[in-house]
């Protein structure tokens, strides 16, 4: 049985100690049950909220679940992706009988993204996420690509920045936290398995998407020691989830807003009546979430999973984070995570103005201009993101395809 205190760091940087979290021992198919319960203190403090509206509200009671699933998908998105939690058993040396979700938290402990941090009960919240230097990046990406190439056999001294700058971020490619004077920021770098400028197309990516009116972290490419070539580029993009006087926002996925756990059949009509249920300003937030949409369907943003779509949590509420996690249809897949209505097919620009005005989205026709508008000026960002030629003329033309208005 593991036990483990959760502690809630606010935007004022003050700690919580918001609930106790119990995991059960793991059978041989390796399933345990969990428990969640918020503490009294944290149910008596004015300034507690619910850690996810849908799943855990501010009530007093127990929530009982199965692994890290419903009703505890909100403590699944504090674990870092395939990525992390690879850096994240290396780093502690966990053997194969420790590396479940439980054990996995309690070696994160305060160091993940977001606001919870997890410990043993009695022990006091720790230090923050570690960062590196920005100076160090070009050693980050080597220890990265030799770990890929070469797996554990890879970890030497040189990749222990890596291991612990490297093993809080989530998603699958290989990244960092990194610091410089402006603050914290994650680097993302490319991955031996790449076939086209996976940084490059990113970085194009967020700048269409600020261009098409989305909101979108701050960003920009850095050239490391080979200059222009696409295995020595990485992208830099700001952390949205801290606060510059060292606070934090809380962080909540919509997979785990909606239950939706394991294959999951998802409409972008329900994440906004989540947020319009859910969310402190539907009135912003709606349009923002369906302009991201509109940008996702007509550059070929295929990856439109449900952790791709994040809550903050604020003094007013839940709000819309900005978007993240951008790329044209690099995998060639056409088909969508998310349905539009009742497709996985990207609809014309005239059909998604028709969607927005179905689901009461003000301004839809015009969303759909202005984003139509940026993404027809992919090959000129490109271009200047330095991306090669050929794969711009690649992603060009399935984006003119999107749209129009006949296919």
């Amino acid at each position: 049985m593991i036990r483990l205190d959760l502690w809630l760091t606010l935007p004022t940087g003050e700690k919580l100690h918001a609930a106790e979290l119990v995991f059960g021992d793991a059978d041989r198919q390796g399933r345990y049950a969990s428990a969640f319960r918020y503490t009294a203190e944290y149910l008596a403090d004015a300034r507690a909220f619910a850690l996810d509206p849908a799943a855990l509200p501010l009530a007093p009671g127990d929530f009982q679940g199965q692994q890290l699933d419903i009703p505890l998908l909100a403590l699944e998105d504090a674990l870092p992706d395939d990525w992390g939690r690879r850096l994240l058993i290396l780093r502690h040396g966990l053997p194969r009988g420790r590396q479940s979700e439980p054990h996995l938290l309690h070696v994160l402990a305060g160091q993940g993204l977001g606001a919870l941090g997890f410990y043993p009960p009695g022990q006091p919240p720790g230090e923050e996420a570690y960062a590196a230097a920005m100076l160090e990046l070009d050693t980050l990406l080597d220890a990265a690509q030799r770990l890929e190439r070469d797996g554990n056999a890879a970890i030497d001294d040189t990749s222990r920045s890596l291991l612990a700058a490297g093993s809080s971020p989530g998603g699958a490619r290989p990244k960092a936290l990194v610091y410089d004077d402006s603050g914290q920021w994650i680097a993302k770098f490319p991955s031996r398995r790449d076939d086209v400028d996976m940084v490059g197309l990113e970085a194009t990516s967020l700048e269409l998407a600020r261009q098409a009116g989305l909101e979108v972290p701050d960003f920009r490419l850095v050239e490391l020691s080979d200059g222009l070539a696409s295995t020595r580029r990485a992208l830099l993009v700001k952390r949205f989830d801290l606060i510059p006087q060292g606070g934090r926002r809380h962080m909540l996925s919509f997979r785990a807003l909606l239950q939706a756990s394991g294959y999951y059949v998802i409409r972008y009509a329900d994440l906004i009546a989540a947020l319009r249920q859910h969310g402190a300003c539907p009135e912003e937030d709606v349009p923002r979430l369906y302009r991201q949409m509109v940008f996702n369907a007509l550059l070929g943003n295929t990856d439109d999973h449900l952790k791709n779509f994040w809550l903050l949590h604020d003094a007013a509420g839940y709000r819309l984070s900005p978007a993240f996690d951008l790329l044209p249809d690099t995998g060639a897949r056409r088909e969508h995570v998310l349905l539009f209505d009742l497709t996985p097919l990207p609809p014309s620009p005239v059909e998604l103005a028709a969607l927005g005005r179905k689901w009461g989205v003000s301004g839809a026709a015009a969303i759909c201009q202005e984003v139509e508008a940026a993404v027809a000026r992919f090959a000129e960002i490109a271009a200047d993101k330095h991306v090669p030629a050929t794969e711009i003329n690649r992603f060009t033309q399935d984006i003119a395809r999107r749209c129009r208005t006949e296919r």
